[in-house]
This record gives C-alpha cells, sequence and structure tokens, in this order.
C-alpha cells in the first residue's frame, strides 16, 4: 500500500491539498488561516437553492479580531457575481451567500492579504452542464487518419534495461517508439519476474510539467502487473530529475509546450502526444503476456485527460479508467462565459475561430463521449486550473458506469477519499482482487 500511494503522489503532478493557505512570517510562529465552508458538506444543490458560505479567519488558534478581508463570488471562475469586504473587528465568523439558476458553480474566495486566502465551491445541478461546443463532424476521421499515417511508420520499439530499478520480483526497462513527424514517444516499461505470465496491465500518463524519469509504477510489477508509464514529450528522459528539468525548460523556452502549434490541428503539441501514446498503449494491448482481460488506464490532470483520451481511442483496449481533476476539458467554455480547463488557450470570444479549427479535435470531453469501460473520476470546486464545470462538462458526456468524488474545497489536488478508493478500484479492476463498481467509498 505504501508502494502504491508513493505512486499516485507523484502521478498526480499537484502539490497542494485543503482550504486554505497558511502563512509564516519570519522568525515568527504566526499561523493565520481563511476557512471556507459551504453550508452543505456535499458542496451540492439545486438551480435557484441558496448556498451560504461561513468564513473565519484564525490566527494561532483564535479568531482574528482585525483586518480588513475581501470576498469575492465568481461563476464558473469567469464571471462575478459580487464583491463584498468584511471587517473582522465586526465580524468574525460572518457569512455570504448566493444561488444560480442555470448549471454550473460557484467560487467564493476570501482573501485577507495577497498569500493568505481560503475558498470553497458550491455545485448547481452540475450533471446538467454541457460541453460548450459540438464535436467535429470529422472528429472520427481525423484521429483514424493519423492513426493510419502512424502504423506506416515501423514500430521502432527500443528497450534498455535499467539494472538501478531491477529487483528480485520486477525488471524495469526505458522504452521508446517510432512516432510521426520524425519524433519518437518515450516511458518506462516494468515486467513481472519469475512468472510468464498472462498478466493484466496498467498505463499511466504524467501531470504536466517534465515527465516521469524513472520506472514509477514498477511496484505493480512486483504483484504481478505489465506496467507502463508514457511522457508526452518528444525528448529521451534522462535519469534524473535534474536533467529532466533542464530539458524542460529548453522545451518552454520560446514557448510552453502545450500551447505549441495551437494554430494548426496537424502541429499542436499534443497531436503527436496522443498519437504516440496510442501507439504504446496498443503495444501493451498486443504483448503475448497479456491477460486481454485487464487494462486500466489513470493518471491526473494533463494525465486524467489522456486517461479519458485513451479510454475514448481505445474502447475494446480498456478495461478500466481513473482521471483525477482532468484537463484538456471544454476549451470553448468561454463561449457559455465559463472558465476553459487547462492549459484554457483562451478565456475571451476572440479565439473563437480558432477554436472551432483546431481546439476541439483535442478536447477531452469529446473522446470521453466515446468511452465504454466503468471509470472513475474526481473533481475539486476551488481548482482554477482544471474548472470544475470544465470537468464536468466532459463527465457528463460519458454513458458507461461512472462515479464522481467532489471535493468542495480542493484546489488543482487529490484528495484522501479519492486515493484511497483508487487503491482498491485498481487492485479491483486489474483482478488482483474483488472488482468494486464505481460507486462512493
Amino acid at each position: 500500500m505504501k508502494k502504491l500511494s508513493h505512486s499516485l503522489w507523484i502521478i498526480t503532478a499537484v502539490l497542494l491539498v485543503g482550504i486554505a493557505i497558511s502563512t509564516h512570517a519570519k522568525g515568527e510562529k504566526s499561523k493565520t488561516i481563511v476557512q471556507v465552508n459551504s453550508n452543505k458538506k456535499s458542496g451540492l444543490y439545486k438551480l435557484g437553492e441558496k448556498a451560504t458560505f461561513t468564513i473565519s479567519v484564525v490566527d494561532n488558534g483564535n479568531l482574528l479580531k482585525k483586518g480588513i478581508i475581501k470576498v469575492k463570488l465568481s461563476a464558473d471562475m469567469l464571471k462575478e457575481i459580487k464583491t463584498q469586504s468584511f471587517d473582522l473587528s465586526k465580524n468574525n465568523p460572518f457569512t455570504i451567500s448566493s444561488s444560480m439558476t442555470h448549471p454550473g458553480f460557484i467560487y467564493c474566495r476570501a482573501t485577507l492579504r495577497k498569500k493568505v486566502w481560503g475558498a470553497a465551491g458550491a455545485g448547481f445541478n452540475p450533471t446538467a452542464i454541457k460541453l460548450s461546443s459540438s464535436s467535429p463532424t470529422d472528429f472520427d476521421k481525423f484521429w483514424s487518419d493519423g492513426r493510419k499515417r502512424l502504423n506506416k511508420i515501423p514500430l521502432d520499439i527500443k528497450l534498455i534495461k535499467l539494472p538501478k530499478y531491477c529487483d528480485t520480483k520486477q525488471d524495469s526497462y526505458k522504452i521508446s517508439f517510432a512516432n510521426i513527424d520524425n519524433t519518437r514517444i518515450y516511458g518506462f516499461l516494468s515486467v513481472p519476474k519469475n512468472s510468464k505470465g498472462p498478466f493484466p496491465a496498467i498505463l499511466s500518463i504524467p501531470g504536466a510539467g517534465p515527465g516521469a524519469f524513472s520506472p514509477y509504477l514498477k511496484g505493480w510489477a512486483s504483484r504481478g502487473v505489465l506496467a507502463l508509464v508514457m511522457n508526452v514529450h518528444k525528448y529521451d528522459p534522462p535519469g534524473s530529475r535534474k536533467e529532466i528539468k533542464n530539458l524542460y525548460n529548453k522545451l518552454n523556452k520560446k514557448k510552453v509546450y502545450m500551447r505549441q502549434g495551437s494554430q494548426d490541428r496537424e502541429k499542436i503539441y499534443f497531436r503527436r502526444s496522443i498519437l504516440g501514446i496510442d501507439r504504446a498503449l496498443n503495444y501493451l494491448a498486443s504483448r503475448p503476456d497479456f491477460d486481454k482481460k485487464h487494462l486500466v488506464v489513470y493518471g491526473s490532470s494533463q494525465g486524467g485527460a489522456f486517461t479519458l483520451i485513451m479510454a475514448g481511442l481505445n474502447p475494446r483496449k480498456v478495461t478500466a479508467a481513473a482521471a483525477n481533476v482532468p484537463a484538456l476539458c471544454n476549451h470553448m467554455a468561454f463561449l457559455d462565459k465559463r472558465m476553459p480547463g487547462w492549459p484554457q488557450y483562451f478565456k475571451s470570444i476572440k479565439g473563437r475561430k480558432l477554436q472551432n479549427s483546431v481546439l476541439p479535435y483535442f478536447d477531452a470531453a469529446n473522446f470521453a463521449r466515446k468511452i465504454t469501460c466503468p471509470i472513475i473520476a474526481s473533481v475539486g470546486f476551488v481548482d482554477t486550473t482544471c474548472p470544475p464545470s470544465s470537468v464536468y462538462a466532459a463527465y457528463n458526456l460519458i454513458k458507461a458506469p461512472k462515479y464522481m468524488f467532489n471535493e468542495p474545497t480542493m484546489r488543482h489536488s487529490q484528495s484522501k477519499r479519492y486515493s484511497k478508493f483508487l487503491s482498491k478500484w485498481i487492485s479491483g479492476q486489474l483482478g488482483l482482487t474483488k472488482a468494486i463498481p464505481p460507486v462512493k467509498y
């Protein structure tokens, strides 16, 4: 369990959990916390129902009696509802209320100072949130043509054993495959030892950033699972965190990677990533030591988006999926006055023409509608990176058995509740333990 938890932590690519940020003055023990909670633990409301947020400011365990705190309520993190200031000498704790008449989320943020703030969210009939654009009529053809083009290129698989990461139960390798545009796609494969199988399989894609520099899923291989980690980048990952960070910085020197080529659907950065990882998944499913019954895909943020994408592209091969705070959802959300999901290519109508011609092909929601396997997902109501309305826009299109972990006070992170269920979920979906349906833990 400890090994699994460590692996899950690595792939989330997120660092903060909780509803408040604390500040520590240099040389002092002072700790100020802004706490925000809605009057419903679930954070879920009916349309027209009033959501009331209670806000308190605590310093060293005592209610703060001085200072002005500013509270802002916004609809789907883009349209301001109201802003109000409160004098803590007169009000602490205090409340503020609002409602919504259409499906969406209220984001309540209370700020005392720049680095001292807290937030909570309230969802109003979120299962009725719709994608802000339609799927392109040639969506399937676009991806089918891309796969056909890649299939004409020899696989040219390269495996390099990594003795440093091998042990008595598994062997780990650096792995790469030929990809489009004269590039390669890189990752790490861990294979069970002392048995010929057949084995279940698991695939994980890291969150945004430099990517994986080691086979962090080798713990699964020790339990008898083919474990594959695939990066989205075209550089060969070196063997240390420092080295891969240097490569990543070079990649982002002119423009952050996810925005590279974003004006052309043939050149946008994630096209080669999607096709390359799809090729890696197909390789995993074609291995003679794969049991042909259990193939789980999971990840967080960018990895959560690729989980939706791979499960939608490969509905006959992926047997279960888990997407924590998935990115790349509802790129055209601004049309409905909502904040789009990471990387939030455009936040205004100025990007409409470009969005229509390029980004819907790379919207994880348009892949999610094709998912047929059971899936679990997680969403933070105060996640400004992957806003809850963007996540629900994709989730609501999934027709397969599913369950959403709603976290009213979670930012861009992974909750303990989700992590605990995920451990059992993946184990069951791999056939290692009794399978459980995607229901509340």
